[in-house]
């Protein structure tokens, strides 16, 4: 091992889905009527997608063949409760067959209980805007643990909700297509109650039911802000400013219970304070700031001439990922790099991806950050949300012609990193 890089004993080793974006008609939700309003940019519709609704134990199959040990995935709401408080049982039997599946593989499953799709119901009544919509998500909340909760040792409450916040009522990309800072400032708040809600309704429900004392997290998107020009204060504190609103508040209220500006003015929610064992962390890339003169400039959207990018259009940047995971040690709980991956058509691109950004994470570790675990993003290629099928960012290739699963020699490359527990010599040659 000489020359290697070893990752802590017990390190969670994964693959991300998300249940819209691989399981197919899942029509009951607001993503399927934007979809169905020609609002993908490729003008496709999720359809089927990769149709594992169906071919889970077949997609299952490959991730323990790669000898993940985790496996994060989703339960989509409009499913398990198509009108409000009329609760699908057969969905229900549905999930826990899946993740019955994973445990059957001995791998543990990590069950997102909001991953950006609303049902159509909850949407119609206002979505994160209506000022009921944290005791709406609670009640399904609650649900969900009475019926799976035996199952569940991880659970992460809301994926990325300043993305949701931000895309959905500031920058008009996601359903509802709204352009306000005001409602986007109302959804985020919403959110956060939200999440602090289902955390104590997760803990109650298992407490009550004598089921197993799980972990839960928020999902936080933290991409890094960084000034264009390090030597002008302009830019310098257009970082901060852009690092504070998108990251720095929406932690702080997580962390403390309280509200600063812009999300509020100190309010305190008891409920909401140290609402997490862990921290979820979503990582892809960092944008470079200067004064703009817009008010939120979408992050991801500057980077230094001839950058390597993803098919995205976002700059390959490790050492973001390094300098996230130490930024957030003040918060004094475990981490775990919840999503990273990369949408290429390059599959050496990818094994360079994997390699560098795991490295990042060993820097990270290795300073003091306490890292948990690392899940790449995507286990299949899938639905890439406003962009279609256009994004590639799965080990594995999907035909979605055919469904046919191919694993790509990225995933071979991952397989040998988990099997080690480690970066080998030679990835670190050949990749890094």
């Amino acid at each position: 091992m000489k020359g290697g890089l070893v990752f802590p004993d017990g390190f969670l080793w994964g693959c991300a889905v998300s249940a819209h974006q691989v399981e197919g008609n899942n029509t009951g939700n607001q993503w399927w009527q934007w979809e169905q309003q020609g609002k993908i940019f490729d003008g496709s519709v999720s359809g089927r997608a990769c149709d594992h609704y169906n071919r889970y134990e077949e997609d299952f199959d490959i991730a323990a063949s790669l000898k993940l040990n985790v496996f994060r995935t989703s339960i989509e709401w409009s499913r398990i409760e198509p009108k409000q408080g009329t609760i699908n049982i057969r969905e229900v039997e549905h999930y826990r067959n899946v993740i019955l599946a994973l445990k059957r593989r001995g791998i543990k499953p990590m069950i997102t209980l909001h991953h950006f799709t609303n049902p159509v119901w909850f949407e119609e009544q206002g979505g994160w805007l209506n000022p009921e919509s944290p005791e709406i998500f609670e009640s399904f909340v609650r649900k969900i643990v009475e019926h799976l909760g035996d199952l569940i040792p991880f659970y992460n409450t809301i994926n990325e909700p300043m993305i949701v916040a931000t895309m959905s009522y500031l920058f008009g990309i996601f359903p509802p297509g709204e352009r306000s800072l005001e409602k986007c400032l109302t959804a985020a708040r919403n959110l956060a109650l939200a999440h602090g809600r289902a955390y104590v309704a997760i803990h109650e429900t298992c407490k009550e039911l004598g089921y197993p004392k799980p972990q839960v997290a928020l999902v936080k998107q933290v991409p890094r802000f960084e000034p264009r020009d390090p030597s002008s204060k302009d830019d310098v504190e257009e970082a901060q400013r852009r690092d504070w609103f998108f990251n720095g508040c929406f932690l702080d209220a997580v962390s403390t219970g309280e509200f600063q500006p812009p999300l509020g003015n100190g309010e305190k929610f008891d409920y909401l304070e140290s609402s997490w064992e862990f921290i979820g962390i979503n990582y892809y890339s960092r944008t470079l700031c200067t004064p703009q003169g817009e008010v939120f400039p979408l992050p991801f959207t500057s980077f230094p001439e001839g950058a390597e990018l993803s098919d995205y259009g976002w700059e390959v940047y490790p050492d973001g990922l390094r300098e996230v995971l130490l930024s957030l040690r003040k918060y004094g709980k475990p981490m775990v790099v919840t999503e990273n991956g990369i949408a290429t058509r390059n599959d050496e691109q990818r094994c360079r991806y994997i390699v560098r950004h795991l490295k990042a994470v060993h820097e990270a570790i290795s300073k003091g950050a306490d890292v948990r675990g690392y899940i790449y993003w995507s286990l299949i290629d899938n639905f890439e949300w406003v962009l279609g099928y256009q994004m590639k960012f799965g080990l594995v290739e999907v035909d979605f012609e055919t469904m046919e699963r191919k694993p790509r020699p990225s995933a071979s490359l991952y397989r040998e990193i988990i099997e080690a527990n480690a970066l080998l010599p030679n990835h670190l040659e050949r990749y890094s």
